[in-house]
C-alpha cells in the first residue's frame, strides 16, 4: 500500500460523506478510494469484509468520531 496515494484518496471524502458513519468503523480500500465496509464494531467490521471476500489486512481501517465527540475528519483535515 502506498500511504502517500492512499492519503491523497482518502482526502477527497468530504465530512458529510462520512457523516453517515459516526460512531462507527470504516474499512477504505488500500488506495483510499472506496470504503468497502462499516459496522460499530470492528469485530463487526472484519466479519462484514470476510464475508465480501475481502482480508482485513489488506485495507485500511478507521474509527469515525460519533456526535458527542469533537475530533471529525473529512477531506479539509486531511489536506
Amino acid at each position: 500500500m502506498n500511504k502517500q496515494i492512499f492519503r491523497s484518496n482518502r482526502a477527497q471524502f468530504s465530512r458529510e460523506e462520512l457523516a453517515q458513519y459516526r460512531g462507527q468503523w470504516v474499512a477504505f480500500s488500500a488506495d483510499g478510494r472506496r470504503i468497502l465496509a462499516s459496522g460499530e464494531t470492528l469485530e463487526c467490521l472484519e466479519q462484514k469484509l470476510a464475508a465480501q471476500g475481502n482480508d482485513p489486512q489488506e485495507v485500511v481501517l478507521e474509527g469515525v468520531p460519533g456526535p458527542e465527540e469533537d475530533t471529525f475528519l473529512g477531506a479539509e483535515e486531511l489536506r
